[in-house]
């Protein structure tokens, strides 16, 4: 028997606070777990109460004879901590603590949860909560939370960190006749956490999708290693809440500029094979689809239409996912020829035009079943003055029934629709209100397959040799003396080190050095400041490029250390450098920066002085494999520019993109001292790449260092 098993299936159950007070908590809880058909031994606890519908009430928990499995606590906080003695000294394995008050009220409920916590760690209790609802096991008929009815039993399961989405789903779902094995409001997760929780129910037979509903990580470590493993047997959904990011601290790198939490939870999810839902309609829309069709195992998907306009509105959506509708096969067309009138589409979206019967569906839809170009299938129906939508529905039902493909129909209409979309919500199909939702729907499930793949073949490979020596140095150096900021001129002798190529660089610190390194590297020449306190070196007219002569040397050395004086007066300048002036056809950025939650991370996308504006970046986490710091780049529009070339701009080489990335992964996971890494403009053309600015800032750094993008 798993520890958990205590929780979700306890032989014997202590409610703590039930009472005979139908508006009260204690007594919700009471009456679902009995009403829902509980088979295990029920103990009221409550010390004015003899007897309750029946059961014999309890003053102690102390009191009870039998052994008990788990606790429900729905109590004033404030005495759960002493309760929690009582447990331990019952022996109590396990415990559901519904009252609030804890963290989320301020400093005095934080205090009173961590008294809870040092007593269940005591005592060796896992608990949920505080501020839960419970949960919910379909499979033993217990209904242990005070927010719902009982729902139908089915084999999703779902987490909850809010008890209002909590209730809201699962009446949802009532309604939508989708069951669940387990449905778990986890609340404050003082204890439990997701990691916990997607771990023991990804384990479960009885569970073949996993809903989440989210607004924060505490454990983003084991929630990475648990996802990871489960959603190559299972689909993991998420909504997570809190897209916008306000009041974000000024960070020194362009890279701790750009990235919200919300990117970085976004860039978990996804290394972690994990679908996400952009809002609660969408996890609406998924958990239908993932119930009650196959995935799709490619991304060409066909739409079929009665009316024009919606085939246009779903096949415009396409292009939200890059993606355009799949062309059909000359055999497919010549098929549906002999089919369909004479003005059919002859394209898809396959336009059946509006006076489609209920036969001309089943016929069109049985041929698309059969091509082989065709992974998924939106079909849309709109109530026509000839339109007989319920025997259209019957015959959705019948085509589509074993196939292996999904299909998902969308019912473009109202009153007139009504007994077809009840039908079809009766016989197991999702129904979709609109084509957009549909498109949606239908990429998000195959981004499940697309990712599983990813997640499959994220192997990672032996680091390549790289002059440690030579970055433990000068980071030692730097931090010895207290400073955090390194020069340009030091971090590119720390990418040097690690494979990552730099144009010619050289530190002067006089007119004289400046001319001698120019005679031997060559004209044209770039000069700037030296200074780890002038940051923004443009912005301070301490950048003079285009340099093509000796006279013109000597004036830009004068001329930058003026202008950075006149910025900056206090500024530490150490020097000038002088740098071979190399050009490349794209403009790229790769940074990297430090989060309390996340810890490092990898930023990469289009660089240049705009890279703010335009935010074209795409986010991971150390370490890399080829796999990885492949879909990193690829999950950026200017890929397309990279991969295909622009005008004048001939492609560039894709693989010597991953191996920076992968040096630059290596980098971080060696040294975690570096907190902030900018590389910008990483220039690009063809095979060649130049590491032409850069930046590097240090942290104080003792213990383990926390890697979220473990490989297989």
């Amino acid at each position: 028997m798993e520890y958990l098993d205590y929780l979700f299936s306890p032989r014997s159950i202590a409610i703590i606070g039930a009472t005979d007070k139908k508006e009260k908590v204690g007594y919700a809880i009471f009456k679902n777990i009995v009403e829902g058909g509980y088979k295990g031994k029920i103990y009221p606890v409550n010390k004015r109460l003899d007897y309750l519908e029946g059961y014999r009430v309890y003053r102690s928990v102390l009191d009870i004879e039998d052994s008990i499995d788990l606790a429900i606590i729905s109590i004033p906080i404030q005495y759960v901590p002493e309760l929690f003695e009582q447990l331990g000294r019952k022996r109590v394995k396990t415990a559901v603590v519904i009252s609030a008050g804890g963290k989320e009220t301020g400093e005095k409920g934080k205090q009173i949860e961590e008294a809870i916590k040092e007593r269940a760690k005591k005592y060796r209790i896992r608990f949920l909560g505080p501020n839960c609802l419970g949960f919910v096991n379909t499979l033993i008929d217990l209904n242990a939370n005070f927010g719902l009815d009982k729902p139908l039993k089915g084999k999703t399961a779902f987490i909850s960190q809010s008890g209002a989405l909590f209730t809201a789903i699962m009446d949802w779902a009532l309604r939508e006749k989708i069951g669940f094995s387990y449905a778990v409001s986890i609340g404050n997760m003082a204890d439990l956490t997701f990691g916990d929780i997607i771990e023991y129910l990804g384990k479960k037979e009885e569970v073949d999708t996993i809903l989440l509903y989210m607004e924060s990580l505490t454990d983003p470590e084991k929630f990475a290693n648990v996802s990871r493993k489960i959603s190559q047997k299972k689909p993991i959904i998420v909504a997570k809440a809190g897209r916008s990011e306000s009041g974000q601290k000024a960070a020194v790198s362009h890279t701790g500029a750009i990235a919200g939490k919300d990117f970085l939870y976004s860039a978990l999810f996804k290394r972690c094979g994990i679908v996400r839902s952009d809002n609660v309609l969408q996890l609406f829309d998924l958990t239908e689809a993932f119930s009650k069709q196959p995935v799709p195992e490619g991304n060409r998907f066909v739409v079929v239409t009665n009316a024009g306009g919606p085939g246009v509105m779903a096949a415009d959506q396409f292009d939200k996912w890059n993606v355009k509708p799949v062309s059909l096969s000359e055999e497919t067309i010549e098929r549906l020829n002999k089919l369909l009138p004479r003005v059919w589409s002859h394209n898809n979206p396959v336009d059946i035009i509006g006076d489609a019967p209920p036969e001309r569906y089943r016929k069109t839809l049985e041929i698309l079943f059969e091509a082989p170009e065709i992974d998924g299938i939106i079909c849309i129906l709109t109530p026509q003055f000839m339109t007989k939508p319920y025997e259209t529905a019957v015959q959705f039902y019948e085509v589509s029934k074993g196939k292996k493909k999904p299909f998902y129909p969308v019912l473009l209409g109202g009153e007139k629709l009504e007994k077809a979309k009840l039908f079809l919500e009766e016989h197991n199909i999702p129904v979709f209100e609109t084509p957009e939702e549909a498109v949606d729907s239908m990429f998000l499930s195959y981004s499940y397959t697309y990712r599983k793949r990813l997640v499959a073949e994220d192997i990672l490979e032996k680091s390549r040799g790289k002059n440690y020596k030579t970055v433990k140095h000068i980071i030692d150096k730097n931090l010895n003396e207290d400073n955090i900021l390194l020069t340009e001129f030091e971090t590119k002798k720390i990418l040097s080190a690690y494979g990552i190529p730099v144009n010619d660089t050289y530190n002067t610190i006089s007119v004289d050095e400046a001319v001698n390194v120019v005679r031997n590297i060559g004209f044209p020449v770039v000069m700037k400041i030296n200074s780890p306190d002038i940051l923004h070196k443009s912005e301070a007219g301490g950048v003079i490029t285009g340099i093509k002569d000796i006279d013109s040397v000597k004036k830009s050395f004068e001329k930058i250390l003026q202008n950075a004086k006149k910025y900056k007066p206090d500024a530490k300048i150490e020097g000038i450098i002088v740098e071979k002036q190399v050009s490349g056809d794209f403009e790229l950025i790769i940074g990297s920066s430090f989060d309390k939650l996340f810890k490092q991370y990898i930023m990469f996308g289009m660089g240049g002085t705009m890279v703010e504006f335009f935010k074209d970046v795409s986010f991971d986490f150390p370490p890399l494999s080829k796999v990885a710091a492949k879909e990193l780049i690829a999950s950026t529009r200017i890929y397309r520019l990279l991969k295909s070339g622009f005008r004048d701009k001939k492609p560039v080489e894709i693989n010597g993109l991953i191996d920076i990335l992968m040096n630059v992964s290596d980098l971080l996971i060696d040294f975690p001292q570096i907190e902030e890494l900018d590389i910008n403009p990483l220039l690009a053309k063809e095979n060649k790449f130049y590491a032409v600015d850069g930046r590097i800032k240090l942290r104080r750094f003792e213990g383990k260092n926390t890697i979220l993008g473990g490989v297989n």
